[in-house]
């Protein structure tokens, strides 16, 4: 097992109460989270000269020989359109969107969200924020140039434009309804 200091690029206060926790500025937080990404057997522990330090399971020149001999490769549009489909077909209502239900990072994709918790149904999205294949090959495969792209039902529906139209003629609520029953 070895132990290696960040050294002071992650120092932080130890509170003078062994109540109160240590503070993390929010630039600490992202690098133990990039560090618990990078080295999921990783585990942390603050020492008492206030700073962090990280143990791994593996030597570390085992690691970067995993982590470089690894091949990188891109995946295709094929492979890209076949996740897709999975995820459409898997999933009566499907949103792809930049963020997630829980946390749109736009507006048109709130906007979409909130259209759809108006109907109490369950539906999954895809943040194609996090996967640059997804993001692009939507748009490819739907022939949509922009997100939030909806499908129910394995038909796509359209962006935001179209599914505030959808809703308030009252065509979305039926779409969904239909959907709702082949769930």
């Amino acid at each position: 097992v070895e132990s290696t200091s960040l050294g002071s690029v992650f120092e932080t206060e130890i509170p003078k109460s062994p109540y109160e926790p240590p503070t993390m500025s929010p630039f600490m937080l992202c690098g133990l989270i990039l560090i618990m990404a990078l080295y999921p057997s990783t585990t942390l522990a603050f020492t008492m000269t206030s700073t962090l330090a990280f143990t791994t399971t593996q030597p570390r020149s085992s690691l970067l020989q995993r982590r470089m001999s690894e091949p990188f490769e891109q995946e295709t549009p094929e492979k890209t359109k076949t996740r897709i489909d999975e995820m459409i077909k898997a999933n009566p209502v499907m949103l792809f969107m930049k963020g997630n239900k829980m946390f749109p990072q736009c507006g048109f994709s709130n906007t979409a969200v909130q259209i759809l918790s108006t109907y109490n149904i369950d539906f999954e999205t895809c943040d194609v924020l996090a996967d640059e294949a997804i993001r692009s090959g939507i748009k490819d495969y739907s022939s949509w140039p922009t997100i939030p792209q909806l499908y129910v039902a394995g038909e796509f529906i359209g962006g935001c434009d179209i599914m505030i139209e959808e809703y308030q003629n009252g065509n979305l609520g039926e779409t969904i309804e239909k959907a709702k029953a082949d769930m």
